[in-house]
């Protein structure tokens, strides 16, 4: 073999290793996400509805999830801002204990853990968000940062 033959060898390898690369980098990914554990938990002093649900990554990577958006028939719904309040009306077996004379009720299963932003989840981790929310959604769009950004519609059932 001359020198000829195993340059133009090399650069052969070089091109196709080149072009197998870029039809890996451009296939289509293969993100599946599933919506779980999907319940609503009421504030029963201000009649408020906390509904709460999580994604699960159940692709074979990890993702970047961009951002979280509700969807109620068609138009996009956001959290109402509601807070539960410490005080409790004077309602015995509701949860409330006597601190200082005073009735003050646990609220940690009452706050709303809103998507914040970009996060990265790991195979088969799930996230959890909830969202004081005026009607319940029917369709949560998640965008998943991959080689470009993907919009995964799911499904939840409250």
């Amino acid at each position: 073999m001359d020198i000829f033959t195993i340059v133009i060898i090399i650069i052969a390898l070089v091109l196709i290793s080149i072009i197998f690369q870029m039809l890996r980098v451009r296939q289509k990914p293969k993100v599946k996400l599933e919506v779980k554990n999907e319940n609503i938990m009421t504030d029963d002093f201000e009649d408020e509805k906390l509904y709460r649900f999580s994604i699960l990554n159940d692709s074979n990577q990890s993702i970047v999830i961009e951002s979280i958006q509700l969807y109620s028939n068609g138009v996009e719904i956001f959290d109402n801002g509601h807070h539960p309040g410490f005080k409790a009306s004077e309602q015995p077996d509701r949860g409330v204990v006597a601190i200082d004379s005073k009735r003050v009720r646990d609220i940690s299963d009452l706050l709303s853990e809103n998507f914040l932003g970009t996060t990265v989840v790991r195979y088969d981790e799930e996230m959890t968000y909830s969202y004081y929310l005026d009607a319940a959604p029917d369709e949560i769009k998640v965008t998943v940062r991959e080689n470009e950004c993907i919009e995964i519609m799911l499904k939840p059932e409250f």
